[in-house]
């Protein structure tokens, strides 16, 4: 059997093979379709590579803090259904990310909550955790309006590399 911790870093596998499969099938191209959400791949990127880190820093605290993976699983098991069950249903037909959602998400992410040991207040907290990580993005996707600027700005704003080289641009205008 498998231990919590094992199951953590399993679930960081499964995040990375999913996003393989989301890039390869071209899901936020779907996304836009059928869900209406306005995504990028710019800001797609930015956010899955978030996700596997924060994936990966859970896995890694396992061992002090525990309920950060479990909440990186109700991540993963409101990922699977909300955007890939659920939108494969009301489309009747395949959605990319589907595989993974259901060969790995849900008996990865399902296993980590009937794991022996987790304490009562740990299921919710992960829960409130998982839906933070679901909904955060979609906050800022939707909110962006609100700074004046398009999904490529805002991409732009969160990319280190280019706020270098605009600080680099901003001295030389002034030096």
């Amino acid at each position: 059997m498998l231990s919590r911790g094992d199951l953590a870093w399993l679930a960081v596998a499964a995040y990375a093979l999913h996003v393989m499969e989301e890039q390869i099938s071209d899901w936020p191209a779907a996304a836009r379709r059928s869900m209406h959400l306005s995504i990028e791949y710019a800001n797609y990127r930015v956010i899955t590579t978030v996700y596997l880190i924060l994936g990966a820093v859970a896995a890694f605290l396992f061992g002090s803090l525990p309920v950060l993976a479990l909440g990186f699983a109700a991540f993963l098991l409101i990922n699977a259904v909300y955007f890939h069950i659920w939108p494969m249903i009301r489309a009747g037909g395949l959605v990319g990310g589907i595989i993974t959602a259901v060969f790995l998400f849900l008996p990865i992410g399902i296993a980590q909550y009937y794991a022996p040991g987790i304490p009562q207040r740990d299921y919710w907290i992960s829960i409130v955790i998982g839906l933070v990580l679901v909904v955060f993005p979609l906050a800022l996707l939707h909110y962006r309006r609100a700074f004046g600027g398009s999904a490529s700005q805002f991409a732009d704003f969160c990319d280190p590399l280019l706020a270098i080289h605009r600080a680099e641009a901003l001295i030389d205008r002034c030096c």
